[in-house]
């Protein structure tokens, strides 16, 4: 089925889509942002993963697989959406028309890992707000930081 593929496509390489708009800014500081919030997107997420040990809605019987078997067995927060969303809520805090499409692409994202029967609707969610929290945190510990070396 054609919508199949496009889900697998989005799911496979959509991620590198709100990468290039990170890129695109050539802003250095948006770029270093970008990254720390992304890896501690990430640790975080798979902290979570370990921690509540939740399966993924195909393994047990809550949907059906279509493409390959993801790498871990653990649903709870989407790593996709959260590491996405980090880097999209990064961008849009200072390039507006490049976080749009970043975001626009984490969002589709975020809908292909349901539709492919890999995460609950509960998982991109958390991953979504997961990856924005620290992304705005991140932005909020830089300005904090810029303000006091130039007191």
């Amino acid at each position: 089925m054609v919508l199949d593929t496009i889900m697998i496509w989005l799911s496979q390489w959509g991620p590198v889509i709100p990468a290039l708009c990170v890129l695109l800014t050539r802003d250095k500081k948006v770029i270093l942002r970008a990254t720390i919030a992304f890896a501690l997107t990430y640790g975080l997420s798979e902290a979570l993963k370990l921690a509540t040990l939740r399966p993924r809605p195909y393994a047990v019987g809550d949907a059906t697989l279509i493409g390959k078997e993801p790498l871990d067995q653990w649903s709870f927060p989407s790593k996709h959406a959260s590491t996405t969303f980090s880097l999209a809520a990064s961008t849009i805090m200072h390039r507006r028309v490049l976080g749009s499409v970043a975001l626009a692409f984490s969002a589709l994202i975020a809908y292909s890992r349901v539709y492919l029967g890999v995460h609950y609707w509960t998982d991109v969610l958390a991953g979504a707000f997961l990856g924005v929290l620290v992304a705005v945190l991140v932005d909020h510990a830089f300005v904090l930081v810029e303000r006091r070396r130039h007191q």
